[in-house]
């Protein structure tokens, strides 16, 4: 991912170019952007529909053993477990509603998009991910917390915040390999550029394919604007994104140098924004024990 050595100046307009190239590829609508998988595109058009059939969201939940498995672990685990335990997609599917189902497909789908065969790709974005759901527990924690929406969403939000990195970061490593097949002796990118291109860029490509996808309103809105907090919806979705992605930096859960000052005032503002005490912030933050565990 790097070179060592190379001209600040070449570095700076390589930096310049790859962000033209995708900038580019967004104008002319050759921005590759992935579709939802076919299971999950079918499954999420029916669940738009209040009476959606469960025997039917069912039998094409079962034709994926993986999305099958896990919707069985969520209706059985202990924030959804009954006294008795659910065996069948169907008995899941009624015990989690439409919205938990929706966000377990989205989730999973996603997910897929933080993989990569290439080692340093797949490390950087594993830790994105690790990221990710820590914005995303903590987003929907205090949406409960301040009783100001759909915790659902806000997960979804925080989730799929960053989506448009992972990417971003395919497209750098087509580039890269692209030169390095016409053996073109150019600089390429150090850490720190490498992660300036995606932060400058994501949120661009984060968007399309959050169209595509056909998100809530709500998430897309988190994903174009969560850089500012929104003073006309104090406790909108993408406003307590916002606070829970600036309370995981504090904690460290983050790819990429933070301005601490800077972070430690978005925390502030949001606190008082959101109308939330020190408790009500650490009962937020509780699940992070959970994530930081899965992640080692």
């Amino acid at each position: 991912m790097s070179v060592a050595g190379a001209p600040a100046h070449d570095q700076s307009k390589l930096v310049e170019q790859l962000e033209a190239i995708i900038a580019k590829k967004i104008a002319n609508d050759q921005l590759v952007i992935p579709a939802l998988p076919a299971v999950a595109a079918r499954c999420v058009a029916l669940l738009k529909n209040p009476d959606f059939s469960t025997r039917e969201v069912s039998s094409i939940l079962e034709s994926d053993p993986i999305l099958a498995a896990k919707l069985l672990k969520l209706a059985n685990s202990a924030a959804f477990g009954g006294r008795n335990s659910v065996t069948s997609i169907s008995q899941a599917v009624t015990r989690l509603g439409a919205s938990h189902v929706k966000s377990l497909i989205v989730e999973s789908s996603a997910r897929k998009l933080f993989e990569s065969n290439d080692r340093r790709i797949a490390e950087a974005n594993s830790r994105l991910w690790t990221h990710s759901v820590a914005v995303a527990v903590v987003a929907r924690d205090l949406t409960a917390i301040t009783g100001g929406g759909e915790p659902e969403t806000a997960y979804l939000a925080g989730l799929l915040h960053d989506v448009g990195k992972p990417i971003v970061a395919s497209i750098l490593l087509d580039v890269e390999r692209a030169l390095q097949d016409m053996r073109k002796r150019t600089v390429w990118l150090n850490d720190q550029e490498w992660i300036e291109v995606i932060q400058r860029t994501h949120r661009k490509v984060g968007v399309p394919l959050g169209v595509r996808w056909e998100l809530p309103d709500m998430v897309l809105k988190t994903v174009r604007d969560c850089e500012e907090y929104d003073n006309g919806d104090r406790v909108s979705a993408s406003n307590i994104v916002r606070f829970a992605n600036a309370l995981v930096k504090q904690e460290g859960l983050y790819v990429g140098p933070v301005n601490k000052d800077d972070n430690d005032a978005l925390v502030m503002i949001g606190k008082s924004l959101l109308g939330l005490d020190d408790g009500a912030i650490k009962r937020g933050m509780a699940g992070l024990a959970a994530v930081r565990k899965q992640a080692t």
